[in-house]
Protein backbone atom coordinates (compact mmCIF):
# COMPACT_ATOMS: atom_id res chain seq x y z
CA UNK A 1 0.00 0.00 0.00
CA UNK A 2 1.04 3.77 -0.96
CA UNK A 3 -0.06 6.93 1.04
CA UNK A 4 -1.86 8.70 -1.26
CA UNK A 5 -0.13 12.36 -2.06
CA UNK A 6 -0.18 15.50 -0.97
CA UNK A 7 1.49 17.52 -3.66
CA UNK A 8 0.90 16.85 -7.14
CA UNK A 9 2.79 18.76 -10.47
CA UNK A 10 0.18 18.61 -13.75
CA UNK A 11 1.68 20.39 -16.54
CA UNK A 12 -0.44 21.17 -19.44
CA UNK A 13 -3.06 22.56 -16.99
CA UNK A 14 -4.49 25.55 -18.61
CA UNK A 15 -7.30 23.35 -20.47
CA UNK A 16 -8.74 19.94 -21.25
CA UNK A 17 -7.54 17.32 -19.40
CA UNK A 18 -4.43 18.69 -17.12
CA UNK A 19 -7.15 21.22 -15.94
CA UNK A 20 -9.46 18.58 -15.25
CA UNK A 21 -7.16 16.47 -13.60
CA UNK A 22 -6.03 19.28 -11.16
CA UNK A 23 -9.64 19.59 -10.23
CA UNK A 24 -9.59 16.29 -9.59
CA UNK A 25 -6.59 16.21 -7.23
CA UNK A 26 -7.47 19.21 -5.47
CA UNK A 27 -10.93 18.14 -4.63
CA UNK A 28 -9.30 15.03 -3.04
CA UNK A 29 -7.37 17.26 -0.70
CA UNK A 30 -4.13 17.35 -2.31
CA UNK A 31 -2.33 20.57 -3.07
CA UNK A 32 -1.64 20.92 -6.45
CA UNK A 33 0.45 23.01 -8.77
CA UNK A 34 -0.52 23.68 -12.58
CA UNK A 35 1.87 24.32 -14.97
CA UNK A 36 1.27 25.70 -18.46
CA UNK A 37 2.77 28.39 -20.52
CA UNK A 38 -0.18 30.41 -20.55
CA UNK A 39 0.17 31.76 -17.06
CA UNK A 40 -3.65 34.07 -17.01
CA UNK A 41 -5.24 30.85 -18.41
CA UNK A 42 -3.60 28.67 -14.88
CA UNK A 43 -4.50 31.81 -12.90
CA UNK A 44 -8.46 31.20 -13.96
CA UNK A 45 -7.80 27.65 -12.87
CA UNK A 46 -6.40 27.96 -9.83
CA UNK A 47 -9.19 30.85 -8.53
CA UNK A 48 -11.36 27.96 -9.30
CA UNK A 49 -10.03 25.17 -7.41
CA UNK A 50 -9.65 27.95 -4.37
CA UNK A 51 -13.15 29.10 -4.81
CA UNK A 52 -13.80 25.71 -4.12
CA UNK A 53 -12.09 25.19 -0.92
CA UNK A 54 -8.77 23.37 -2.86
CA UNK A 55 -5.30 24.54 -2.27
CA UNK A 56 -3.56 25.58 -6.08
CA UNK A 57 -0.68 26.90 -7.57
CA UNK A 58 0.11 28.38 -11.09
CA UNK A 59 3.82 27.28 -12.83
CA UNK A 60 4.76 28.87 -15.53
CA UNK A 61 6.05 26.74 -17.32
CA UNK A 62 7.18 26.04 -21.45
CA UNK A 63 8.11 22.52 -21.89
CA UNK A 64 9.85 22.84 -24.94
CA UNK A 65 12.69 25.00 -23.01
CA UNK A 66 13.99 21.85 -21.60
CA UNK A 67 17.36 22.52 -19.54
CA UNK A 68 14.85 25.27 -17.73
CA UNK A 69 12.13 23.30 -17.09
CA UNK A 70 14.76 20.59 -15.45
CA UNK A 71 15.83 23.35 -13.00
CA UNK A 72 12.48 24.38 -12.32
CA UNK A 73 11.06 20.83 -11.06
CA UNK A 74 14.46 20.54 -8.88
CA UNK A 75 13.60 24.43 -7.77
CA UNK A 76 9.84 23.00 -7.37
CA UNK A 77 10.62 20.04 -5.14
CA UNK A 78 12.88 21.91 -2.70
CA UNK A 79 10.70 25.02 -2.05
CA UNK A 80 6.98 22.88 -2.03
CA UNK A 81 8.16 20.32 0.42
CA UNK A 82 8.66 17.28 -1.79
CA UNK A 83 6.03 16.44 -5.47
CA UNK A 84 4.56 13.13 -4.63
CA UNK A 85 3.05 12.96 -7.76
CA UNK A 86 3.92 14.06 -11.28
CA UNK A 87 1.68 13.92 -14.08
CA UNK A 88 3.58 15.28 -17.79
CA UNK A 89 0.64 15.80 -19.78
CA UNK A 90 2.23 19.00 -21.80
CA UNK A 91 1.95 17.83 -25.72
CA UNK A 92 1.08 19.62 -29.33
CA UNK A 93 0.12 17.66 -32.04
CA UNK A 94 1.08 17.08 -35.91
CA UNK A 95 -2.65 18.07 -37.13
CA UNK A 96 -2.44 13.96 -38.36
CA UNK A 97 -0.08 15.06 -40.79
CA UNK A 98 2.38 12.53 -42.74
CA UNK A 99 5.89 12.64 -42.50
CA UNK A 100 6.88 14.45 -46.39
CA UNK A 101 4.34 17.01 -45.13
CA UNK A 102 6.10 18.24 -42.12
CA UNK A 103 8.83 20.23 -42.04
CA UNK A 104 12.09 19.43 -39.86
CA UNK A 105 11.08 22.74 -37.43
CA UNK A 106 7.75 21.21 -37.30
CA UNK A 107 8.91 17.73 -36.44
CA UNK A 108 12.11 19.18 -33.59
CA UNK A 109 9.35 21.05 -32.00
CA UNK A 110 7.06 17.94 -31.58
CA UNK A 111 9.42 15.59 -30.58
CA UNK A 112 11.07 18.03 -27.74
CA UNK A 113 7.53 18.95 -26.27
CA UNK A 114 6.36 15.41 -26.29
CA UNK A 115 9.37 13.63 -25.36
CA UNK A 116 12.20 15.77 -24.25
CA UNK A 117 9.85 18.02 -22.22
CA UNK A 118 8.38 15.30 -20.73
CA UNK A 119 11.23 13.37 -19.43
CA UNK A 120 12.42 17.15 -18.53
CA UNK A 121 9.43 16.91 -16.14
CA UNK A 122 9.66 13.58 -14.82
CA UNK A 123 13.26 12.69 -14.38
CA UNK A 124 14.51 15.38 -12.18
CA UNK A 125 12.16 13.73 -9.62
CA UNK A 126 13.24 10.46 -9.48
CA UNK A 127 16.46 10.55 -6.96
CA UNK A 128 14.51 12.54 -5.15
CA UNK A 129 11.43 10.52 -4.66
CA UNK A 130 13.83 7.41 -4.10
CA UNK A 131 15.53 9.40 -1.51
CA UNK A 132 12.29 9.99 0.38
CA UNK A 133 11.15 6.63 -0.86
CA UNK A 134 7.88 6.88 -2.42
CA UNK A 135 6.23 9.05 -5.76
CA UNK A 136 4.29 8.47 -8.44
CA UNK A 137 5.27 9.27 -12.10
CA UNK A 138 2.49 9.80 -14.81
CA UNK A 139 3.01 10.34 -18.59
CA UNK A 140 0.21 11.03 -21.14
CA UNK A 141 1.05 9.50 -23.70
CA UNK A 142 -1.03 8.05 -26.88
CA UNK A 143 -2.87 4.93 -28.23
CA UNK A 144 -0.70 6.38 -31.20
CA UNK A 145 2.48 4.48 -29.63
CA UNK A 146 0.75 1.30 -29.81
CA UNK A 147 0.80 1.21 -34.00
CA UNK A 148 2.61 2.57 -36.51
CA UNK A 149 0.55 4.95 -38.89
CA UNK A 150 1.33 7.05 -41.83
CA UNK A 151 -0.10 9.58 -40.60
CA UNK A 152 1.27 11.91 -37.24
CA UNK A 153 4.53 10.21 -37.32
CA UNK A 154 6.67 12.69 -35.77
CA UNK A 155 3.65 12.56 -32.79
CA UNK A 156 3.57 8.68 -33.02
CA UNK A 157 7.05 8.66 -32.41
CA UNK A 158 7.25 11.00 -29.95
CA UNK A 159 4.96 9.32 -27.65
CA UNK A 160 6.30 5.76 -28.30
CA UNK A 161 9.39 7.13 -27.19
CA UNK A 162 7.44 8.33 -23.82
CA UNK A 163 5.77 5.00 -23.11
CA UNK A 164 9.29 2.79 -24.10
CA UNK A 165 10.91 5.81 -20.71
CA UNK A 166 7.92 5.55 -18.74
CA UNK A 167 7.47 1.38 -18.88
CA UNK A 168 11.46 0.33 -18.62
CA UNK A 169 11.00 3.05 -15.94
CA UNK A 170 8.88 1.24 -14.03
CA UNK A 171 10.79 -1.91 -13.95
CA UNK A 172 13.40 -0.47 -11.98
CA UNK A 173 11.33 2.34 -10.22
CA UNK A 174 8.43 0.50 -8.89
CA UNK A 175 9.80 -1.98 -6.32
CA UNK A 176 12.06 0.96 -4.75
CA UNK A 177 8.98 2.91 -3.99
CA UNK A 178 8.20 5.20 -7.18
CA UNK A 179 5.21 4.40 -9.25
CA UNK A 180 4.82 5.38 -12.98
CA UNK A 181 1.93 4.57 -15.09
CA UNK A 182 1.62 5.39 -18.69
CA UNK A 183 -1.66 6.82 -20.04
CA UNK A 184 -2.35 5.51 -23.57
CA UNK A 185 -5.42 7.61 -24.33
CA UNK A 186 -7.80 7.61 -27.83
CA UNK A 187 -9.34 10.56 -29.16
CA UNK A 188 -10.34 12.96 -26.28
CA UNK A 189 -12.24 15.72 -27.33
CA UNK A 190 -9.99 18.67 -26.44
CA UNK A 191 -8.28 21.26 -28.19
CA UNK A 192 -6.02 19.55 -30.20
CA UNK A 193 -8.54 16.81 -31.66
CA UNK A 194 -10.66 19.73 -32.80
CA UNK A 195 -8.48 20.68 -35.45
CA UNK A 196 -7.93 17.25 -36.98
CA UNK A 197 -9.59 17.07 -40.05
CA UNK A 198 -9.75 13.23 -40.64
CA UNK A 199 -11.74 11.32 -38.76
CA UNK A 200 -11.74 10.77 -34.96
CA UNK A 201 -13.46 6.92 -34.04
CA UNK A 202 -15.05 6.25 -30.95
CA UNK A 203 -13.88 9.39 -29.28
CA UNK A 204 -14.44 10.52 -25.75
CA UNK A 205 -15.87 13.45 -23.87
CA UNK A 206 -12.81 15.02 -21.57
CA UNK A 207 -14.96 14.17 -18.23
CA UNK A 208 -15.06 10.51 -19.07
CA UNK A 209 -11.30 10.23 -20.38
CA UNK A 210 -10.43 12.13 -16.49
CA UNK A 211 -12.99 9.65 -14.75
CA UNK A 212 -10.78 6.58 -15.94
CA UNK A 213 -7.65 8.31 -15.96
CA UNK A 214 -7.86 9.66 -12.41
CA UNK A 215 -8.87 5.98 -11.13
CA UNK A 216 -6.33 4.33 -12.98
CA UNK A 217 -3.76 6.62 -10.65
CA UNK A 218 -5.70 5.91 -7.99
CA UNK A 219 -5.11 2.40 -8.10
CA UNK A 220 -1.22 3.34 -9.38
CA UNK A 221 -1.64 1.60 -12.41
CA UNK A 222 1.00 0.87 -14.90
CA UNK A 223 -0.81 1.07 -18.18
CA UNK A 224 -4.53 2.89 -18.81
CA UNK A 225 -5.30 2.45 -21.82
CA UNK A 226 -8.98 3.52 -23.60
CA UNK A 227 -11.03 3.04 -25.40
CA UNK A 228 -11.24 -0.56 -25.52
CA UNK A 229 -12.05 -1.35 -28.74
CA UNK A 230 -9.51 1.74 -30.17
CA UNK A 231 -6.70 -0.30 -28.12
CA UNK A 232 -7.55 -3.81 -28.81
CA UNK A 233 -7.81 -2.98 -32.34
CA UNK A 234 -4.72 -1.02 -32.71
CA UNK A 235 -2.35 -3.64 -30.92
CA UNK A 236 -4.36 -6.66 -32.89
CA UNK A 237 -3.19 -5.36 -35.72
CA UNK A 238 0.06 -4.21 -35.18
CA UNK A 239 0.76 -7.71 -33.98
CA UNK A 240 -0.44 -8.86 -37.35
CA UNK A 241 2.24 -9.89 -40.59
CA UNK A 242 3.30 -6.67 -42.00
CA UNK A 243 2.13 -7.91 -45.66
CA UNK A 244 -1.60 -7.82 -44.20
CA UNK A 245 -1.25 -5.04 -41.43
CA UNK A 246 0.37 -2.40 -43.77
CA UNK A 247 -2.47 -2.24 -46.18
CA UNK A 248 -4.92 -2.40 -43.63
CA UNK A 249 -3.14 0.64 -41.83
CA UNK A 250 -3.11 2.51 -45.25
CA UNK A 251 -6.42 1.78 -45.74
CA UNK A 252 -7.42 3.51 -42.45
CA UNK A 253 -5.65 6.32 -42.81
CA UNK A 254 -6.44 6.80 -46.14
CA UNK A 255 -2.86 7.54 -47.36
CA UNK A 256 -3.14 5.65 -50.77
CA UNK A 257 0.41 7.27 -52.85
CA UNK A 258 2.36 4.82 -50.64
CA UNK A 259 1.33 1.93 -52.07
CA UNK A 260 2.68 1.61 -54.90
CA UNK A 261 6.42 0.13 -54.53
CA UNK A 262 6.08 -1.09 -51.25
CA UNK A 263 7.10 -5.27 -51.27
CA UNK A 264 5.49 -5.15 -47.93
CA UNK A 265 1.65 -4.58 -48.93
CA UNK A 266 2.30 -7.48 -51.46
CA UNK A 267 1.78 -11.27 -50.05
CA UNK A 268 4.91 -13.36 -49.79
CA UNK A 269 5.94 -14.95 -52.88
Amino acid sequence: MRKPPARALVTGASSGIGALLARRLAARGVEVWLAARRVDQIAVEVDRIVASGGRAHALQLDVSQVDATAEAMVKLDEESGGIDLVIANAGVGSGGKVLSDESWEEVHNIIKVNFVGAAATLVPFIPRMLSRGHGHLVGVSSIQADLMTPRGVSYGASKAALTYLLGAADMELRARGVDVTVVHPGFVRTAMTAKLKDKTPFIMDAERAVDIIDRGIQRRARMIRFPFITGAVARLVSALPRWISRPLIRRGARVHHLRARDPDALPPG
